[in-house]
């Protein structure tokens, strides 16, 4: 008697049980994907884009308790609403740290309560209908009687030693003048014309101004040293000969 007919219930069989192996792994495949759709749905946690929030200051933080501001401080600053005003801004020798956007803020001689509370209200004043900010010191400057560590950024330009960005720190009162940036640069060159320099300072507004500066007058005291401010130019042009 021939054998196909048991060949071809073997290749059947095989065939069914195939089939069925398949259809078992494909709805065990749908339901393990089923059950991890619903597990990332129920899940109350938060997503975390890369934005990392500032982390809340503590009580006993150290270099915080009894801590005020003073002239030359650098302060880090956070906004929880309004990234763009994050940032490191030092206070300056009037007593006031600069905010774009929101100008001029009186924090010297403040805890850091005060600092978050002064920057909160102008921040709602024109800029944000509610502001979160938090304040922590990043270094000291002059004004704690310690090494002095920060100053400010002064452009130099023409007839002196070094030219370019310098960082002049703050001494003694905490401020920082025109005859201060140029002897830390180095001084004078032979042809500097110390009657003729001037410093150019942006307002509020982007609006340049050209402030005159007589050096020999500053040496010999006959006027007062010119108090600058962050991100001056200060300009010694090239006198003329026998001028």
């Amino acid at each position: 008697m021939p054998a196909y007919p048991a060949m071809l219930c073997s290749a059947d069989f095989f065939r069914t049980t195939t089939l069925m192996n398949f259809v078992a792994s494909s709805k065990l495949v749908f339901f393990c994907g089923v059950a991890a759709m619903l597990a990332s749905c129920t899940s109350s946690a938060p997503e975390n884009f890369g934005m990392e929030a500032p982390i809340a200051r503590r009580d006993d933080d150290i270099g915080t308790v009894g801590y005020r501001t003073s002239i030359g401080d650098a302060l880090d600053l956070f906004v929880m609403e309004d990234s763009s005003f994050n940032g490191q801004y030092i206070v300056r020798p009037s007593g006031d740290i600069i905010i774009p956007k929101a100008g001029r803020i009186q924090v010297v001689n403040m805890t850091l309560s005060e600092v978050e509370a002064a920057v909160r209200q102008a921040l709602q004043v024109n800029q944000l209908k509610q502001a979160t900010v938090v304040a922590d010191p990043v270094r000291r400057g002059a004004g704690t009687g310690e090494s002095v560590s920060a100053g400010l950024t002064i452009y130099l330009s023409g007839n002196v030693a070094t030219t370019g960005r310098k960082m002049v720190p703050f001494v003694g009162g905490g401020q920082v003048t025109a005859y201060q940036a140029v002897m830390d640069s180095g001084g004078f060159t032979p042809f500097a014309n110390k009657r003729k320099s001037y410093v150019l300072r942006r307002d509020s507004g982007g609006r340049t101004h050209r402030i005159p500066v007589n050096f020999e007058k500053i040496e010999t005291g006959s006027v007062a040293d010119l108090p600058l401010q962050d991100g001056d130019m200060l300009v010694v042009p090239q006198k003329l000969i026998g001028l």
